[in-house]
């Protein structure tokens, strides 16, 4: 099996496992938090990208709309 017993490097190497863990797990969560708070920026620009598009095709001269084609 798996021998643990560190003896005397057991003071210095377990906590540098546990702040390693709890370092990761922050930025984990961090990176989480930063995926959610980026998916609502992007809803919220989408939003308002297709309230304003609407005005702005029918401002768009007939051979950009035709080279562009239609919005999604």
């Amino acid at each position: 099996m798996l021998d643990l017993d560190m003896a005397p490097y057991a003071a210095f190497v377990w906590p540098a496992w546990g702040v390693s863990a709890l370092v990761l797990a922050a930025l984990t969560v961090r990176a989480v938090i930063a995926s959610r708070k980026w998916k609502r920026e992007l809803e919220r620009l989408e939003k308002d990208q297709s309230a304003t598009s609407d005005a702005a095709v029918s401002l768009r001269p007939q051979a950009a709309q035709s080279a562009i084609g239609p919005l999604k």
